[in-house]
């Protein structure tokens, strides 16, 4: 006997089905307002670091801005549908942008304490060595969500959700919508009264690690979006600038003064973890940097910068130009508002007829070096590409070590014939810090209060820290030997990655982040050590002969040149009179303003604008 049965319905057969199916598509239609949610719910549950407690009081205490973020994500995704048409297609687009925007947004603040601002897009073609810097797991949460938003993406294609088909409409109402949100966001003032409505305001930018607090992953992104204009001061203009300058006089080079070659090395991550409290050390990583700051001729202490964990550009940039980036938006690099002549230490050691050298044994594009080098005044800006052509390399990490850094730097100075400027930045000890063979193992760490994670870091980092120290030893050495007068600043530019979220400072109580930050346990933050040594006897400049020296990075250089007798401009004297009211200040210190520090703040303010965005008064 055969038994016969109904035959199976085909893929396109079950697909017409699902798309006739008239509750599926009501249900559909129905559930798409609440996907966008969805994808913001994703993107500020990683903005907390995966703490629904924190997400939580964000909403009861921020009400506003959740508002806000609800008002930007809904238009968003709507403009996004009205062009594409197919539900699907924008859903799974949305929710693609969200996670990932999230995801980076989470690694990155948990590695540096930074977030993910508009202009790190721009990077997009640094995307792999921005990546090569990112470690660490999301929480779990996180695949949870992105397993729902793309079922929820395949539902949208099976029931075949989709706008009407003829596009003029669609567009005309995206194109409505869109100028409507340019009408809100047009000027300055405009966008003050948008962000007043949900209790926001321009200025929450201001500090980004309070923004991205107060204001969630889509509020605080929206906001850095809508204040990437940088706009003159209100009181900017010619006669406040030149007034600020009056009273300080550009001073020519002393007449018995001799001419230094000046080396000037960023170390990555360069730090004594020997402050940590209860970490010790199987041997002493630092050796030459106590030798060298017991020496009568050389100058240490902190060096104040605005980094943590990453941004090298930074520091990179006040030590050069003498400028600060507190009064810019919270950029990926400042380097994006380097496009004409700015004047800098550089430029000047060049205008005293030095031959002015860069040295970076990467990737000479990242941070947009290469465009802004020129213009910083550089003669020539050395990469990884051209190292090979100056010394035999060496690799340590994957990343050129730091003694192949050392012996390109002596054979580019002692290849010059007039007096040299050279800054280098090392590469070696850059994160992440992922376990190492055990045979790479030389100093081992111990502390009872870390982590495995956090230990494994620390003795990674310590490693390359020995290498770091053994390249100070080996420049010191040279520059001791050197019959030219020569100088050597030797500094940090950040507290490394220790952790995620600060991990290892927190556990052994070098900090307590768990209730924020006060303006001390921040000065511990962003400080690194820093030396400055001489073969010469040479005056104290802003420095005190010791190790108990504290300065901000703007004014680092403005002390070499100083000490060693180098002519002085009027804005350098203005950061030297800074330094003697405030020895070092920038705005995530969280340092109180008084009257006398109020009137340099508000001068570094404009000079800063001047010569990057402005008229150029002040050069």
């Amino acid at each position: 006997m055969h038994l016969s049965s109904s035959p199976r319905p085909s893929a396109p057969g079950l697909l017409f089905a699902l798309r006739s199916h008239l509750p599926l598509r009501i249900l559909g239609w129905i559930s798409l307002p609440f996907y966008p949610l969805s994808c913001l719910f994703i993107m500020d549950y990683m903005n907390y670091s995966g703490s629904m407690e924190v997400l939580h009081t964000f909403w009861q205490k921020h009400p506003g801005s959740a508002a806000f973020e609800v008002v930007v994500t809904v238009f968003l995704f709507t403009v996004l549908t009205l062009l594409i048409r197919r539900i699907w297609v924008s859903a799974a687009l949305f929710a693609l942008l969200s996670l990932v925007f999230s995801c980076i947004n989470y690694m990155k603040a948990a590695l540096n304490g930074d977030h993910f601002y508009p202009q790190d897009i721009a990077m997009v073609a640094q995307v792999g060595e921005l990546t090569s810097f990112l470690s660490g797991s999301v929480p779990q949460g996180f695949w949870s969500g992105a397993a729902v938003l793309a079922l929820w993406a395949i539902f949208f294609w099976l029931i075949g959700l989709a706008l009407p088909r003829p596009a003029a409409w669609r567009w005309l109402s995206a194109a409505a919508l869109l100028a409507i949100g340019w009408a809100c966001t047009s000027t300055d003032t405009k966008i003050e009264q948008l962000l007043s409505r949900f209790g926001m305001s321009t200025f929450d930018s201001a500090l980004q690690s309070s923004n991205y607090s107060a204001n969630g992953f889509v509020g605080a992104f929206t906001l850095n979006a809508l204040t990437t204009r940088v706009t003159p001061p209100d009181d900017y203009s010619q006669q406040s600038v030149q007034a600020l300058l009056e009273g300080y006089q550009a001073a020519p080079a002393a007449p018995d003064a001799e001419v230094f070659d000046v080396v000037v090395v960023l170390s990555e991550s360069f730090f004594d973890p020997r402050i940590l409290p209860g970490v010790s050390f199987s041997e002493n990583p630092l050796i030459h940097y106590d030798r060298l700051t017991s020496l009568p001729n050389c100058q240490s202490g902190m060096l104040y910068t605005t980094a943590v964990g990453g941004g090298t550009v930074r520091p990179e940039f006040g030590v050069l130009t003498g400028l600060t980036t507190d009064y810019l938006p919270n950029v990926a690099t400042p380097y994006c508002y380097v496009t004409d002549s700015v004047p800098s230490y550089v430029s000047h050691y060049k205008q005293a007829g030095y031959t002015t050298i860069a040295l970076h044994p990467y990737d000479k594009k990242f941070y947009s070096r290469d465009q802004a080098y020129p213009h910083l005044c550089f003669d020539v800006f050395y990469g990884q590409d051209e190292m090979s052509q100056l010394t035999e390399l060496s690799w340590k990490r994957n990343y050129i070590s730091d003694a192949a850094t050392a012996r390109a730097i002596v054979s580019l100075v002692d290849s010059q014939t007039q007096p040299v400027f050279l800054f280098a930045i090392t590469m070696q000890n850059h994160q992440p810090f992922h376990a190492l063979p055990e045979e790479e193992i030389r100093i081992q760490a111990y502390c009872p209060a870390l982590s495995e994670s956090s230990h494994t870091a620390l003795t990674t980092y310590t490693q390359g820290l020995y290498d770091a120290d053994q390249m100070l030893g080996t420049l010191a050495d040279w520059v001791g030997s050197r019959e030219r007068p020569t100088v050597l600043v030797f500094f940090g530019d950040h507290l490394p990655t220790l952790g995620s979220n600060h991990l290892a400072y927190n556990e052994t109580g070098f900090l307590d982040s768990s209730d924020g930050l006060d303006s001390a346990e921040r000065q511990k933050l962003y400080s690194t050590p820093f030396l400055i040594y001489c073969n010469r006897t040479v005056e104290d400049g802003l420095l005190q002969q010791g190790s108990d020296n504290h300065i901000s990075d703007y004014n680092l250089l403005n002390s070499v040149l100083r000490s060693t007798g180098m002519s002085t401009t009027a804005y350098t004297e203005l950061l030297a009179d800074f330094y003697s009211t405030v020895p070092f200040y920038n705005v995530r210190l969280l340092q109180p303003e008084t009257e006398d520090s109020a009137f340099f703040t508000r001068a570094m303010r404009l000079i800063t604008y001047d010569r990057l965005l402005g008229k150029g008064w002040s050069k």
